[in-house]
């Protein structure tokens, strides 16, 4: 009985993982990435800068292209080292990089963020500017 116990939790236990394996695959196919070096768990990619950050950025933009994605940390960031293409990045998507990121700091201290230091980009941001 306790030979069929142990089976049962083993064999549920590999579903389980190889079912997530599934899972994880099909939903990052659905995005269309640029190129990454591999990273690790916890740091990301912040192994693969040295004492120069711009040389190693410049060396990986070499291996990986013009675009690319690290991970600093548990943060995404996309790297560009083409004027071309972030001159097209800034005019495609000028206004995801307008607005400011909302941190619970600012909602504390700056009074929810209504100066014009800290509101997001909008009708409000250009009353408030002028």
């Amino acid at each position: 009985m306790e030979m069929i116990s142990i089976s049962l939790c083993f064999a549920t236990i590999l579903a389980f993982l190889f079912l997530n394996q599934i899972l994880k695959r099909g939903a990052t196919s659905n995005r269309n990435r640029p190129p990454s070096p591999r990273r690790l768990p916890l740091i990301g990619n912040l192994h693969q800068l040295s004492l120069h950050p711009h040389r190693s950025l410049s060396n990986l933009s070499l291996r990986y292209g013009p675009l690319m994605l690290l991970h600093f940390g548990r943060v995404p960031i996309i790297v560009v080292s083409s004027a071309d293409i972030a001159h097209d990045v800034m005019k495609t998507h000028d206004l995801k990089f307008a607005n400011r990121p909302k941190t619970k700091a600012v909602d504390i201290i700056m009074n929810g963020g209504r100066d014009v230091a800290f509101s997001s980009y909008g009708k409000y941001w250009r009353q408030m500017k002028v």
